[in-house]
């Protein structure tokens, strides 16, 4: 059969043999490599990004515990602290606070004093029990102040409400510096 085929015949045979030779070679070889370069390209990118990035840790961290120190003062964690104890007892026991607490400081050369006010509104049972855990679990931190309790009569509902006022101040002393 071969021999049958004219010249430009078996030259055609022959190119569309390379032709889906290539072709195969491409899908069972070539396409997989070429596949495997890109994945290759983007690695390298990837890792030369990570390389420029691990340059600029240093300054990261040092500028987290900037951060860090500006909030980790202990009269912001102290304040901190007693709004998320009374809010998440408030939750827990029927009440709500009903105004976010205001703060009030006073600074010295060797003591810093925060003043902290509470209003939640609740059942006389509750808001005497969450002074109590105020008072017992926050005195050595700080100290309870005043407590006031108070009613208002709710026009809409024409109920009473009852509410209590906490004040707590909160004593820092600051070390005297040597100059």
């Amino acid at each position: 059969m071969w021999a049958k085929l004219t010249y430009s015949k078996k030259g055609l045979v022959i190119l569309v043999g390379f032709a889906v030779f290539m072709i195969l070679a491409y899908k069972m070889s070539f396409s997989k490599t070429f596949e495997l370069k890109k994945e290759i390209g983007e690695k390298e990118k990837k890792i030369a990004w990570l390389k420029e990035k691990e340059k600029e840790i240093p300054f990261l961290k040092a500028k987290m515990k900037l951060i860090e120190e500006a909030y980790s003062s202990d009269s912001t964690s102290i304040r901190d602290k007693l709004t998320a104890y009374i809010s998440d007892f408030a939750e827990t026991n029927g009440c709500l606070v009903t105004e976010i607490p205001s703060y009030t400081a006073y600074k010295s050369e060797d003591l810093n004093i925060q003043t902290n006010i509470f209003t939640i509104k609740g059942r006389f049972n509750e808001l005497l029990s969450l002074l109590m855990a105020v008072e017992t679990k926050f005195k050595v931190t700080a100290k309870l102040m005043s407590a006031r309790f108070f009613s208002v009569k709710d026009m809409q509902t024409k109920k009473k409400n009852l509410y209590l006022t906490l004040v707590t101040q909160s004593f820092n002393q600051e070390e005297i510096k040597n100059k």
